[in-house]
């Protein structure tokens, strides 16, 4: 099961970072951002496209790898931990929020609780 969740994020990472890298101008304006040069646009796809690729490509490695299945889980959950918090901290603050962020925000809270799951019961087995 933690096998599938590492590489279920694996490829969720590895689709929206070819999204941002191949269409770099939507997925900015789908997430409100807007590009004032053509710095603006490298900075964003490195970032974003450039991220999330390492992203897909560690989980991979953790969901192939059983001695780093732990590790994977841990980081993933303590990554949504850190994602859901200022989420929801920025979203109370200023509010106005689109289709887009509540889509994003419902699939962190999804892989969060289930990533929590999982690792809760790994570590009641002792693994």
């Amino acid at each position: 099961m933690v096998s599938a969740y590492l590489y279920f994020n694996a490829f969720l990472y590895l689709l929206l970072s070819l999204w941002c890298l191949f269409k770099p101008t939507e997925t900015a304006a789908s997430l409100g951002y807007s590009f004032l040069n053509n710095n603006g646009k490298i900075e964003y796809t490195a970032v974003y496209a450039g991220m999330e690729l390492g992203f897909a490509a560690f989980f991979a490695i953790c969901g192939f790898y059983s001695q780093f299945k732990m590790a994977g889980l841990i980081f993933a959950v303590c990554m949504y931990t850190g994602l859901m918090l200022t989420r929801v901290f920025s979203a109370l603050m200023l509010g106005g929020l689109s289709k887009t962020t509540y889509i994003i925000g419902g699939l962190e809270l999804l892989l969060f609780v289930t990533g929590l799951v999982l690792l809760t019961g790994c570590m009641k087995k002792g693994l």
